[in-house]
């Protein structure tokens, strides 16, 4: 029995997808080995050198780096990640309570950055070298050239400290309330399937500022491809011709000139969730948001490896599955990539 085309596609990129992530599992768990600091020193700083070779010998980091890996590839495989030296719980636990709180930051960040990008690009596109498109452009540069942890700090300052005008950045729920039972992992969505307003609306108060100054990166890739593949569209025949035969001209453009331009877009949009995942470090920092970044970076400064390496690791697999159905989608928009 013969396998279709597009599930050898998927088998092959599957495979492929795994041998990548074993390199970068590699790299990873490399970097974290090197790092200047010790995670016994960093966690015992006030034990003697001959107990903390022990705590080392225990912990097996006085082993080759060869085996550290090969005892920690065999423990991935088997869905143990390991435990976190930082936090006393093991790194499965702890992704469990962050990743919801990363993934409604991010996509609130990306539904903000599509929602605000597209329509500019295609604005800017419709209105090409005329005042509109210079201001699309200005306003598209400003968001690509502003740092996210400037950004964050400036807003946080006057927003709050000076304006009182958001709440205080301190997560994604003040501690006077009480988090809603957990269904979706999102405090908002939970909160309103629980019935709590007041929650709910807290939460997405919370929410805006962080999301905001996360999505603004998405903004600028989103509106400079969209405005370059919507001209291209706009120029083709098939739009001359629906002009020709009087159709509406914004039915041209949100219609046939989106469509024919959304393979870039959405090729665009594979690599922007990296990137949002990459930022959200920053942001979750600034903003104290209990998510991965913030994880990770707490590991990093205490050498604790396992959640530095299994962080990487989960984050590169959400590219490689964001690329796979990115691939997949092209079939769904233009039918002639299907083979």
């Amino acid at each position: 029995m013969s396998i279709p085309p597009l599930a050898r596609y998927v088998l092959r990129r599957l495979l492929i997808s795994l041998l990548v992530l074993i390199g970068v599992s590699a790299i990873a768990f490399s970097m974290a080995y090197l790092l200047p600091s010790d995670p016994v020193t960093s966690k015992y700083p006030d034990v003697t050198d001959e107990l903390r070779a022990e705590i080392r010998a225990q912990m097996g980091l006085d082993q080759p780096l060869i085996v550290q890996y090969a005892r920690y590839l065999g423990s991935v495989f088997r869905g143990d990640f390991g435990v976190s030296f930082g936090t006393g719980n093991t790194v499965a636990a702890d992704l469990a309570i962050r990743i919801p709180a990363t993934l409604e930051l991010a996509l609130a960040g990306i539904l903000f950055g599509l929602l605000v990008g597209l329509p500019m690009g295609i604005v800017s596109a419709v209105t090409y070298g005329r005042l509109a498109d210079t201001i699309m452009r200005i306003l598209n540069l400003l968001a690509q050239s502003i740092p996210a942890f400037w950004l964050g700090v400036v807003l946080i300052f006057y927003l709050y400290f000076q304006w009182r005008l958001v709440p205080t950045p301190v997560g994604r729920l003040s501690p006077m309330l009480i988090a809603p039972p957990s269904v979706t992992g999102f405090l908002t969505i939970d909160a309103m399937l629980a019935g709590d307003w007041d929650v709910a609306r807290t939460a997405f108060h919370q929410l805006m500022l962080p999301a905001f100054v996360l999505g603004l990166g998405v903004v600028s890739p989103i509106a400079r491809i969209t405005r370059s593949a919507m001209s291209e569209a706009l120029g083709e025949d098939y739009v001359t011709f629906g002009r020709a035969l009087g159709l509406s001209w914004w039915r041209l453009v949100l219609g046939d000139a989106l469509r024919g331009a959304m393979v870039p877009i959405v090729t665009t949009f594979g690599f922007i969730v990296g990137n949002v995942l990459a930022g959200a470090a920053i942001v979750e920092t600034v903003f104290a948001w209990p998510g991965l970044g913030r994880y990770v970076v707490t590991a990093i400064t205490t050498s604790d490896m396992a959640p530095v390496s299994t962080c990487i690791l989960l984050i590169a697999s959400c590219v490689a599955l964001t690329n796979l159905l990115v691939d997949l989608a092209y079939v769904l928009i233009d039918p002639r990539i299907q083979h």
